[in-house]
């Protein structure tokens, strides 16, 4: 599941010109990475995107018993309903209950039995798809409880939900998610329920909180510890700028709405720097972008307000183009490493990443391998080399090439990286003068981004650097 914004879609996100309908989508300069609908609505599904599809609490969420157009939600229909629906990839969410009203321990139950059912449903039926549940919790360690005890199942996708009602709290918003995502990544102790047992949810006490950890397991329960680092988070309904910018920074995705309630309610966006101000669109200028000059073309006009339905939903793409493009100035860069093929060589063929055998390279290759992004070698010989390729020990060093052979290799270099990057990434040299100062200036005419964190480090000082760096990547936990 992709870090980033997952717009909210209806049942009827398009507008109409010459008789055709054209689907907001299709408008916009800039895609999201993914799109949210709910169960609570019959959406046209947009083709080769991630979705998550969501159960519709939100629109059940005055009613103690959750229902549908009718039907009781649980986990058994709404995986009827993703049979339908989803595909390959998409992200299924379970059945949930927002913590509001006097059953709020009724409903708790509720998240926590449907949580149970719903995983082991989705890997016999949709095997394909990706279960997320959602947190809840009346305090931050009831949601911590929560957590733990959705890892415990053996969810990998965790939803955070319940705090669009205190959007306006946004430290305390951020405080909340920021130590669950810590908690959950990072922590590593002796107290989680294995997936095989896991914990009824009558173990609520009366007081509608779930016990500690060390109270819950029964006698015999296995015990694994509380740790997954590749664990996806996911905050339902917060997507202000603010807050998406914190998000993308942790590494978590989310969703909203507010496009198309500022839309409807004759609101347009204007983008300023970081921010989106609001502007009622008898006061709007004239706008030309991207969007707006497509609709142009189609003689739909977003400032318009009550003549009709098309230049409404024309304003809703209008808005919806401008948080997309402005959350993508949020979005770091993905980085491809680059290191030097140097130094100590095995006497035998062997993948590349283990023929390199010296300190300076296998501390850099650890280094690279904790940032979870492609990495190559950069070789006299092979110019680029993937790390799992299989390679003779060479003699070749820089060094023993000439000034014109060196401008050759680093083309050569520069072409090979050039065919495995987007114009998106940055390329991040853990390497020496010699094997970047000629492919450096190639690169950054072709418009990507280069850096060198470690230049002008000697060797030494290079290995220091990356040691200091392992370590701040150790993140402190709460303890719970």
């Amino acid at each position: 599941m992709k870090l980033g914004f997952y717009p909210v879609l209806g049942k009827s996100d398009f507008v109409r010109s010459k008789g055709k309908k054209i689907p907001i989508w299709q408008l916009l300069e800039y895609q999201p990475v993914g799109w949210l609908y709910s169960l609570a609505i019959k959406a046209e599904i947009v083709p080769d995107s991630p979705i998550i599809h969501d159960c519709g609490a939100f629109n059940y969420r005055d009613q103690d018993i959750p229902t549908l157009n009718g039907k009781y939600i649980d986990a058994h229909w709404s995986i009827h309903r993703y049979r339908e629906r989803s595909k390959v990839g998409d992200i299924i969410v379970c059945p949930d209950h927002l913590l509001v009203g006097e059953n709020i321990r009724e409903r708790q139950e509720y998240n926590l039995k449907q949580a149970e059912t719903f995983i082991q449903l989705a890997k016999s039926y949709l095997p394909n798809r990706i279960p997320l549940a959602v947190i809840h919790g009346q305090s931050l360690s009831e949601r911590l409880e929560v957590a733990k005890y959705f890892l415990g199942l053996g969810y990998r996708h965790l939803g955070i939900g319940g705090l669009v009602s205190q959007a306006r709290e946004y430290s305390i918003n951020l405080h909340i998610v920021k130590t669950i995502t810590d908690v959950v990544r990072s922590r590593s102790d002796s107290e989680r329920v294995s997936p095989k047992v896991g914990v009824s949810p009558s173990l609520i006490d009366s007081e509608g909180v779930l016990p500690k950890a060390s109270a819950m397991p029964a006698p015999g329960v296995a015990i694994a510890p509380l740790h997954e680092p590749n664990a996806h988070l996911h905050v339902f309904g917060l997507c202000s700028p603010q807050y998406a910018k914190a998000f993308i920074q942790m590494g978590l995705s989310f969703d909203g709405s507010t496009f198309i309630r500022e839309g409807l309610g004759g609101g347009m966006f204007v983008s300023h720097e970081e921010k989106l101000i609001r502007i009622p669109t008898h006061y709007a200028p004239k706008c030309n972008c991207h969007v707006c000059r497509v609709l142009n073309r189609h003689r739909i006009d977003p400032r318009l307000t009550n003549k009709g339905r098309t230049h409404t939903m024309g304003r809703i793409a209008h808005n919806l183009n401008l948080v997309i493009s402005t959350y993508r100035k949020f979005t770091p860069k993905e980085k491809i490493y680059l290191i030097a093929g140097c130094g100590k060589q095995l006497t035998y063929p062997a993948a590349a990443k283990d023929l390199y055998y010296s300190q300076h390279f296998q501390a850099c290759r650890r280094y690279v391998e904790e940032q979870e992004s492609k990495w190559y070698i950069l070789s006299p010989l092979h110019q680029v080399i993937n790390p799992e390729a299989i390679i003779k020990p060479y003699d070749k060093s820089p060094y023993s090439l000439s000034h014109q052979e060196r401008i050759l290799w680093a083309q050569q270099v520069a072409e090979s990286l050039i065919q495995v990057a987007s114009s998106e990434i940055e390329f991040v040299f853990l390497t020496g003068k010699l094997y970047r100062q000629e492919v450096t200036p190639i690169l950054q005419a072709k418009g990507y981004e280069t850096k060198v964190p470690m230049q002008h480090l000697a060797i030494g000082q290079q290995l220091a650097w990356i040691k200091k760096e392992l370590e701040q990547e150790k993140q402190l936990v709460l303890d719970i």
